[in-house]
């Protein structure tokens, strides 16, 4: 093999391995983008609240993304049925308790429309003595990275 060929070897490698790259860079940055913007809830830090009532009914969105699957409970008060919005799934299932039907709770939020719907986005959800924190007072997610508070 004559240096010419080496030359070609090495060039058609390296091309190889920069294509590789950038494929695998645009796939990471577009997942992490996805995963940021994914579960993103409207919230107004105008409209904070706190209510009492009872958990009726515990839910999620069944999206395939575990990126996108909320955690989601109505919440019966004296004056409506609310849903609250507490966050995503795979970090409400890396908590140590969860919430049930007939829990009694207290839950401090933002009251925001979501497509077209009212609801509660939670800052905090309390049961007892117990606080499940989920959001500081501007609405960023405890979840995510270090952000500027606005």
């Amino acid at each position: 093999m004559n240096t010419r060929e080496v030359v070609k070897n090495v060039q058609m490698i390296s091309g190889g391995i920069a294509l590789l790259s950038a494929a695998g860079l645009t796939y990471a940055i577009t997942r992490g983008l996805n995963h940021r913007r994914i579960y993103k809830r409207p919230f107004d830090s105008e409209t904070i609240e706190e209510l009492s009532g009872k958990v009726l009914m515990r839910d999620r969105n069944d999206d395939k993304k575990s990126e996108v699957r909320g955690a989601i409970f109505d919440l019966q008060t004296k004056e409506e049925v609310i849903p609250v919005h507490l966050g995503p799934s795979w970090y409400l299932d890396r908590q140590d308790r969860g919430f049930k039907t007939g829990d009694k709770v207290t839950v401090r939020g933002s009251r925001v429309q979501h497509n077209g719907k009212n609801l509660i986005v939670a800052i905090s959800v309390a049961r007892g003595d117990e606080i499940l924190k989920l959001r500081d007072e501007y609405g960023t997610p405890y979840w995510s990275a270090w952000t500027k508070k606005s």
